[in-house]
């Protein structure tokens, strides 16, 4: 055949066949082969052993003779023939063509959505990915696509990759960095729903929303974060969580410590002289936190940059009388 040649390999029992340069393999034996020929009628190799007990392997001639043309560079007269080869050996044409660097006509004949979807990031084709993602509906498909989509700035198409993944880790950063408060709240009741506690209070948090921070450490048990949280960020909250905190310190046998706890004013048995500057607290929560001065004065170095500059001009030069 002037298309091809078929080579028994002897040392590692492989059925090899060449066309060009390149070798392909057709199959590995545990023991000795004998290469009886190829038949194209049959479109099949057959092959016997000691025993004389004959095998076959199909192989399209077809499939050969696009191999050669592609390899020749004639690929108008390759498009014609592939139309003659058998649907179920276009992956192996995929394969074939990407090989030979041909990856768009890769992705147009390969009939494999693992290939296709490879090919399709490859080529930065991220539309055929997701048709891909979306009949597959596979986790870590979504989540290919979607950190495709961020590398090439379309933001919109990771978020929505994101979430069919359920990554949220990503869209805490795709949300954070750009602001997107409306993102953060679906974010926060997405995590919230599937136990991932961190990242709710995370996006919470920078939605600056400290009620519900404060509520998601209650609902989850956090009872001693969310007391210093609440003093620190709320007061005005501090006391029914500490009473709170004290309970569940007793309901679970640590009574002693339950009662060395002190509790802020605003409740019950509260232990006042304990928080003697309580009400400020409170005060400076109600006009919205503490208001500090410049750390740098402006005008003031500016005065003395001023004063330094008039001084030096005053100053005779080279010794010069006034």
């Amino acid at each position: 055949m002037g298309w091809g040649l078929f080579h028994l390999h002897k040392l590692d029992n492989r059925l090899n066949y060449l066309v060009g340069d390149q070798t392909y393999t057709i199959s590995h034996f545990d023991q000795p082969m004998y290469l009886l020929g190829y038949l194209p009628r049959d479109g099949r190799i057959y092959l016997t052993d000691k025993e004389l007990t004959t095998v076959s392997f199909a192989l399209s001639l077809s499939v050969v003779e696009y191999q050669t043309l592609v390899l020749r560079g004639d690929m108008d007269s390759a498009t014609e023939l592939l139309e003659d080869i058998p649907k179920d050996q276009m992956n192996k044409i995929a394969r074939f063509l990407e090989g030979q660097g041909y990856r768009d006509l890769a992705l147009d004949v390969a009939t494999d959505q693992e290939h296709r979807f490879d090919l399709a990031l490859g080529l930065g084709k991220l539309d055929i990915a997701l048709e891909i993602a979306k009949v597959t509906d596979v986790e870590h498909r979504w989540k290919t696509v979607g950190d495709a989509a961020l590398a090439a700035w379309n933001l919109s198409l990771a978020e929505e990759c994101y979430y069919n993944a359920k990554d949220l880790g990503s869209l805490l950063l795709l949300h954070s960095s750009s602001r997107d408060s409306a993102g953060l709240q679906k974010l926060a009741e997405q995590a919230k729903q599937s136990g991932s506690h961190n990242i709710a209070f995370s996006a919470l948090w920078q939605l600056s929303d400290v009620d519900a921070c404060i509520d998601l450490l209650v609902q989850t048990n956090r009872f001693v974060e969310s007391v210093f949280f609440a003093q620190t960020y709320k007061p005005s909250r501090t006391p029914e969580l500490t009473v709170q905190w004290k309970q569940s310190l007793e309901k679970n046998g640590k009574t002693k410590v339950a009662r060395i706890i002190g509790v802020p004013p605003g409740v019950e048995n509260a232990d006042d002289d304990l928080f003697p500057e309580w009400d400020n607290y409170l005060k400076l929560e109600a006009e919205g936190g503490i208001k500090t001065a410049n750390l740098i004065d402006i005008d003031a170095n500016g005065d003395e940059d001023e004063a330094a500059t008039e001084e030096t001009a005053e100053e005779p030069v080279n010794g010069a009388s006034e």
